[in-house]
């Protein structure tokens, strides 16, 4: 790993993503990749896949996960808000991934100007949850502009992200139950077919909170729908699958820490993110 000293302020926390020895770097104060984030990173196919962008990337995480799922890669991160771009270019460089990975600064409506049409196999995007004028706003900008739909709809997501696929290649979002149909409404609208879809539950008895969509660009494939996602035993640990992903689970810190924004989540706390 490149020099941490260079690399971190004192306002920054380094954090292990339990993951290959990953580390991220976040605000303290600022806003901080929750477990929704993770969800997506693990959701789409790989195989196939040479470059993958991530609509509103944040932290970085989810390029962090594609990178040590997939080894040759190539992920760009699109980030509107100037310290969290700066913060994931320098995430990047501490994991020595910066030759895969490329942070953007960029305006995702505005997308054209810094990536071509059909450039990708695969766009990510874990977009602000929160419409304009739904819940109460952070007083934090950072996390304001990631949790509501301040600057980026929902519809501008999907339409950016089509414009960025090539034929067949697929867009995958992570989304409340409760904007699934929205959600579907603006694929077909932006010429996508669902192909997969997964429902995410907190417990095994609970409804699901959160929906998993792929569409495929410019194909009517046959809609697979997996089986539910949970994400945590009647005990309270994390589910098997997802103890999985990483072989190992980190200090018990870290899993309350998740549980926290998780159930905030389910209640519909918009600072749940």
């Amino acid at each position: 790993m490149a020099d941490l000293g260079e690399l971190l302020s004192r306002d920054e926390s380094l954090d292990d993503l339990i993951l290959g020895g990953l580390k991220i770097i976040q605000a303290r104060q600022g806003y901080r990749f929750s477990l929704d984030s993770v969800l997506l990173a693990h959701f789409p196919d790989l195989g196939g896949v040479a470059q993958a962008v991530d609509l509103g990337t944040g932290s970085g995480v989810i390029p962090l996960i594609l990178g040590a799922r997939s080894p040759g890669l190539k992920v760009a991160g699109i980030e509107l808000q100037p310290s969290m771009a700066d913060r994931a270019r320098r995430t990047m460089k501490l994991n020595r991934v910066e030759d895969r990975i490329a942070i953007i600064e960029a305006d995702i409506r505005k997308i054209e100007k810094h990536l071509s049409g059909g450039c990708a196999e695969l766009v990510l995007s874990n977009p602000p949850f929160w419409k304009r004028g739904q819940g109460k706003v952070s007083r934090n900008h950072e996390q304001a502009l990631a949790r509501h739909e301040l600057c980026l709809e929902l519809g501008e997501v999907w339409h950016k992200g089509s414009y960025l696929l090539k034929p067949g290649g697929r867009m995958a979002v992570i989304q409340p139950v409760s904007r699934m149909l929205e959600s579907l409404a603006h694929m077909e609208k932006e010429g996508l077919g669902i192909c997969r879809l997964r429902m995410v539950h907190a417990f095994r008895e609970r409804e699901a909170g959160l929906v998993l969509l792929e569409g495929v660009k410019q194909k009517r494939p046959v809609l697979k729908i997996l089986p539910p996602l949970i994400i945590y035993t009647d005990g309270g640990g994390y589910s098997q699958e997802i103890r999985d992903w990483y072989g190992r689970m980190g200090p018990e810190h870290k899993q309350r820490h998740l549980s926290r924004r998780w159930a905030r989540l389910q209640r519909g706390d918009s600072h749940a993110r």
